[in-house]
């Protein structure tokens, strides 16, 4: 069963369900933070590698590390697919494909309301696989999902900030 922060609990039965319209592995709602990527919610067959809150270290922040797939849809703030990472020397041997076998990746930067992007929402494969247009949309869907939800997530704090609870 899909897992979440709490700004994302209302995304986790669609995680699931999506993982398995699509047919992936994953399905992953990414905070980006300045060294970190952040999962936030996961789901499908490998949600137990994507635990809520772990993190996977940016390239831009450590010497040893190598850029991740969320760090370059959010540094350039622009979907991502990568159809195979064992056969793009830009992505080979990444962190995702070394340490879970996920090699196959689609990603959407993910807006906060005030433009500036949070994150990503992303699906990964442990094999190479091209998306229809219609999958492709599923995903977008949920990433406005998630959208909405941050701007949920920003009033309901704007409220409690002048409330003073």
């Amino acid at each position: 069963m899909a897992r979440s922060s709490a700004p994302f609990q209302p995304l986790q039965p669609r995680l699931d369900a999506l993982a398995q319209a699509l047919g992936v592995e994953s399905v992953l709602v990414m905070q980006s933070t300045p060294t970190h990527m952040r999962v936030e919610a996961s789901g499908g067959p490998q949600e137990a590698t994507y635990a809520i809150g772990a993190e996977g270290r940016k390239g831009a922040a450590f010497a040893d590390a190598q850029e991740l797939y969320c760090e370059r849809v959010v540094d350039q703030d622009a979907p991502l697919f990568v159809r195979d990472s064992t056969q793009d020397a830009q992505w080979a041997g990444n962190e995702d494909e070394v340490e879970f076998g996920l090699r196959n990746y689609l990603g959407y930067p993910l807006h906060r309301p005030d433009g500036s992007v949070y994150g990503t929402v992303c699906v990964l494969h442990d094999a190479a696989r091209d998306y229809s247009d219609a999958e492709r949309q599923a995903l977008e869907q949920l990433r406005d999902e998630a959208q909405a939800l941050l701007k949920e997530e920003e009033v309901a704090q704007e409220a409690a900030a002048r409330t003073g609870a």
